[in-house]
């Protein structure tokens, strides 16, 4: 009997646990942890700020590759402006030295001799036989003479040599002291001239430097300080190794002090 009860007792416990139902996270949401919506939340908000900041740094590289292209456009606008300053100020300077040579006086009206009187046949006397002078004869006394300070007798020597051998190979040389005979009597725009016949006829002589450099310092003396920069800007660029070149340069840099000086 008690045995009976027993087994009775069993079956009604097993019948009891098979009617309670079952804990499955899967099937009801509300029962799953607390901690995993959050942490799904989290992981998709890590994920949209990692495409955000991937999209940023696509549009900060492009935006410094324009910035770098304008800035490039820039640098070459400016060096465009640059260059187109120089040539305007090179085209101002030409301009002046033209007006200066267009300013000098004209050579005076050469005075007619008197006629003879009528029926009085004048004398003529003859002229005394002299012998050729060779053109390393005149030049030698034409240098003497500006060496000695003596300079109008050096000018009408050194045309002399100019009129009778223009060809010879000493005529660049005549040209340049005839200059410098100019230069020392202080008749800057004749000096200028000869100094520019040298340039323009004997462009080839050892000479023509010398004549740069010398129409430089001869503005200098005149106070036309951009007429003389355009002379020493023009030996620096056509004869950089001459030895004058140097002494160009140095005036360059005293013109510039000198233009800032400026008011």
């Amino acid at each position: 009997m008690r045995r009976s009860v027993c087994v009775l007792a069993f079956t009604v416990f097993l019948s009891g646990c098979a009617n309670f139902p079952q804990f499955n996270p899967a099937s009801d949401p509300s029962a799953a942890p607390p901690g995993a919506s959050r942490t799904n939340k989290l992981e998709k908000e890590l994920f949209s700020a990692r495409e955000h900041n991937l999209r940023l740094k696509a549009q900060v590289a492009e935006s410094a590759k324009k910035i770098e292209t304008l800035t490039q456009g820039i640098r070459d606008l400016k060096k465009e402006i640059s260059t187109f300053e120089t040539t305007v100020e090179r085209l101002r300077r030409e301009i002046i030295i033209a007006k200066n040579f267009s300013m000098r006086p004209s050579p005076p009206k050469s005075v007619k001799a008197p006629k003879p009187l009528s029926g009085i046949r004048p004398k003529i006397a003859k002229k005394p036989e002299v012998a050729p002078i060779t053109p390393q004869a005149l030049y030698n006394k034409s240098y003497r003479a500006v060496r000695d300070g003596k300079n109008e007798k050096a000018i009408h020597g050194f045309r002399r040599f100019l009129s009778l051998f223009p060809n010879n190979q000493l005529a660049p040389h005549s040209q340049y002291w005839l200059g410098e005979a100019y230069y020392a009597l202080r008749r800057y725009p004749e000096a200028l001239d000869e100094f520019l016949n040298l340039i323009t006829r004997y462009p080839n002589s050892k000479k023509v430097p010398d004549a740069y450099y010398k129409r430089g310092i001869t503005y200098l003396r005149r106070k036309f300080p951009l007429n003389a920069t355009l002379e020493f800007e023009y030996l620096v660029d056509k004869f950089p190794k001459h030895p004058l070149s140097e002494k160009a340069k140095v005036q360059l840099q005293n013109l510039e002090h000198y233009s800032r000086k400026k008011p």
